[in-house]
């Protein structure tokens, strides 16, 4: 039992006891007694020792995965991003000339500058998606408002928001910031949308939030209407205590909003 690692077994603890009669002789007894008590001890130890050692290796993967999207965004954005803007700069160049250019060249050069800008957008869409998924240290609304302003500055999209300083716990906080991401790619990425409006704010013990886009939207009693990753935001909503409605139609933009109850508890 003991060559197994079974420090604690039954057959052991009734056969070595300071309680029962003499197995070999006391001293030699004794002695087994306190290497069966030292084996415990370091059996404990060892667990204890897994148990922070798979706690420090969780936070280490954390924080490896963590650097490595800054990594990958950082590359992505000084690399990619700017090969596609030059590329589109060059088009452009190229489109001055429009009236010296054969039909047919012309028709492979708008589909070409359709390609970049589809590019672009997916590209800005990545992005979102590996910013940092916590807010560390801003408030829901620094985080959001920060968000929004860089979007206006890189995409045509007309953005309107009114972004409420409502507190929630840190956790759900961090939760709801990573949903606008998301919600914002999706946007970005499947609504061809010509305005976006984002609204955050507090009605009465509820913390709202709105994403209205004037894009293609979609049909909802159709089964693929969960796409884009919004029945996952559905779930990971309920699972906070919250709601989400979601209203969209054919050629006439997606509007989504987001409840979720103030708990006292949880106030900061």
């Amino acid at each position: 039992m003991m060559s197994k690692g079974h420090y604690s077994a039954s057959i052991f603890l009734d056969m070595y006891s300071l309680d029962t009669p003499l197995q070999v002789n006391k001293e030699i007894d004794r002695q087994f007694i306190q290497l069966h008590e030292k084996l415990m001890g370091m059996a404990e130890e060892a667990i204890s020792a897994s148990q922070r050692s798979t706690q420090l290796n969780n936070e280490t993967k954390v924080e490896i995965l963590e650097q490595e999207r800054h990594r990958i965004a950082r590359e992505l954005h000084d690399s990619v991003s700017q090969q596609l803007f030059a590329a589109s700069m060059m088009l452009s160049a190229v489109n001055q000339q429009y009236d010296q250019i054969e039909d047919q060249l012309k028709t492979q050069l708008n589909l070409i500058e359709k390609i970049i800008n589809d590019s672009q957008t997916e590209m800005r869409a990545l992005l979102l998606h590996l910013r940092p998924v916590k807010l560390d240290g801003k408030t829901l609304k620094q985080g959001i408002e920060q968000l929004l302003k860089e979007l206006c500055t890189k995409i045509n999209t007309d953005i309107k928001f009114e972004i409420e300083n409502v507190r929630l716990a840190d956790g759900i906080e961090d939760h709801l910031f990573r949903i606008v991401q998301e919600l914002l790619s999706n946007v970005l990425r499947h609504a061809k949308a010509d305005e976006l409006e984002v609204y955050l704010k507090t009605v009465r013990e509820t913390v709202l939030l709105r994403v209205i886009d004037d894009g293609i939207g979609f049909d909802m009693s159709e089964k693929k209407s969960g796409s884009y990753g919004l029945e996952n935001i559905r779930e990971r909503i309920n699972g906070i205590g919250g709601n989400v409605k979601i209203i969209s139609f054919p050629e006439k933009g997606t509007s989504i909003e987001i409840s979720i109850p103030i708990v006292t508890g949880g106030e900061k």
